[in-house]
C-alpha cells in the first residue's frame, strides 16, 4: 500500500500546529499614548574666540519650534509617547540637522547631546546627535550622524 501524500502532509500540519502559540489580541486603541508630558532642552558649549556650539530642537512631530537656537536652554514640553524630534547644530556658518525618534515618558526630562568635528582646525564634516534622560544621563535614543554643511 502506497502512502498518500495528502494524508502525510495533513499529519505534519497537525503535528506542528501544536508547537505554536498565537499572540494575545488586546482590545482598545492600537497605540494608546501615556498621559502626561515630558520636557526636553538642547545643549550649548561656549567658545571664547568664535561662535558657541549650539544643539537645539527645531521641530517636534514636524511642528516647528518657534524658539529656535535662542531657546536652546528653555525646556520644551512634549506629549508623552512616541515623538519625532528634529534637531539642529549650529556654530557660525556650520550647520547640521537630523531626526531622532524618542519614546517620551510622562514627567521625564530629556536633553539633546551632540559630538562634532566642527572645530577651528577641524574637518567640519559631521555632527552626532542623541538624547539622554536628564536624571540619569543615560541615552534614550540611538546616535544619529548628520553631515555638517557650510551655510552662507
Amino acid at each position: 500500500m502506497r502512502p498518500r501524500p495528502f494524508l502525510a502532509a495533513s499529519l505534519l500540519v497537525l503535528f506542528f500546529a501544536g508547537c505554536t502559540t498565537l499572540p494575545e489580541i488586546r482590545r482598545g486603541a492600537p497605540f494608546e499614548e501615556p498621559a502626561g508630558t515630558a520636557t526636553i532642552k538642547g545643549s550649548e558649549e561656549s567658545s571664547a574666540l568664535l561662535d558657541n556650539f549650539t544643539a537645539y530642537i527645531s521641530a517636534v512631530d514636524d511642528q516647528l519650534v518657534p524658539a529656535g537656537r535662542q531657546g536652546w536652554n528653555t525646556p520644551l514640553e512634549l506629549k508623552a509617547g512616541r515623538r519625532i524630534v528634529t534637531v539642529e547644530f549650529q556654530r557660525g556658518v556650520f550647520r547640521a540637522q537630523a531626526r531622532l525618534e524618542l519614546l517620551a515618558g510622562a514627567h521625564a526630562g530629556y536633553q539633546l547631546k551632540y559630538a562634532t568635528d566642527a572645530q577651528l582646525f577641524g574637518k567640519n564634516s559631521f555632527c552626532d546627535f542623541w538624547i539622554v534622560d536628564s536624571a540619569t544621563d543615560q541615552p534614550v535614543t540611538a546616535v544619529k550622524r548628520a553631515a555638517v554643511a557650510k551655510v552662507n
